[in-house]
């Protein structure tokens, strides 16, 4: 069985504790937290062990960490656990500097350690299986995706100033379904936002509705071998449930829907 340990005992931390243990596979065995409160909470209802940072990764036993901290320590943390031999599942966004997240991914490259960040709608069974039909053909070749998220409520205000703001934070999930669903990458992102639900996002700083239009690459058409980009419009915005409605595609905590627009047959 698999030794785990849990860096970052918040409400994302709670939700992979909580997935751990129905895994069955892998021991949660610490649990690490700047609330000493938080930490001995979810430890005690784990049956794991409150320990500190520098202590899990100098573990030998230990095979994997789960970093689920603020996103300003998710960087060094990845780097720490991989120089120590761990694998590592972390929390998006790997940094909100582009630069820091590649050097970032550099030194996990060097590593050979794997390392896997949260994109989970990848795994969503609803956007999963969209992925397995455009694989197979059965849908044709998309020429426009359209991605429509809505959290469920507005993140608190505290939150936004860590979180990097709409783009890298919600909108980071549609920007990875995208590049799964097409197996493609952008050639030109056009984007707008304004706050249009919650006054006091916009107070500090950040916008809470969201509209994208990228072109991927050119790509070459079967019919006539012509080259032309496919169109990809991602919509989001913080709404509540009752707000909400997607035309296809995925569901989850988040509510993001995906739908494909001339799916074209050729040959």
């Amino acid at each position: 069985m698999y030794q785990v340990a849990l860096l970052g005992a918040g409400r994302i931390g709670k939700v992979h504790a909580a997935s751990l243990a129905r895994l069955g596979r892998a021991q949660l065995r610490y649990v690490a937290d700047v609330d000493a409160r938080a930490a001995a909470e979810l430890a005690a209802s784990t049956g794991a062990r409150v320990a500190q940072i520098d202590a899990i990764l100098a573990d030998p036993a230990i095979d994997a960490v789960l970093i689920c901290t603020s996103t300003d320590t998710h960087a060094d943390l990845i780097e720490r656990a991989v120089r120590q031999g761990k694998a590592v599942f972390c929390e998006k966004p790997v940094d909100l500097s582009l630069e820091r997240a590649r050097a970032c991914a550099r030194e996990v490259a060097a590593s050979g350690r794997p390392c896997m960040i949260g994109f989970n709608r990848r795994f969503d069974p609803t956007f999963a299986a969209l992925k397995r039909r455009l694989q197979d053909g059965e849908i044709g070749n998309p020429e426009t995706l359209v991605i429509t998220s809505r959290d469920p409520a507005p993140p608190p205000v505290s939150y936004i100033d860590r979180s990097g703001g709409i783009f890298r934070d919600m909108l980071i999930h549609d920007f990875d379904m995208f590049r799964f669903l097409l197996d493609d990458e952008a050639a030109s992102v056009v984007a707008t936002g304004s706050c249009l639900v919650d006054p006091a996002i916009g107070q500090a700083g950040d916008i809470d509705t969201a509209a994208v239009l990228i072109r991927t690459r050119p790509w070459p058409t079967v019919r006539d071998q012509r080259l032309a980009p496919r169109r990809v419009r991602l919509r989001s915005a913080h709404r509540s449930a009752r707000q909400h409605r997607h035309a296809a595609g995925g569901q989850s905590a988040a509510h993001a829907g995906a739908c494909l627009h001339r799916c074209r047959r050729d040959g």
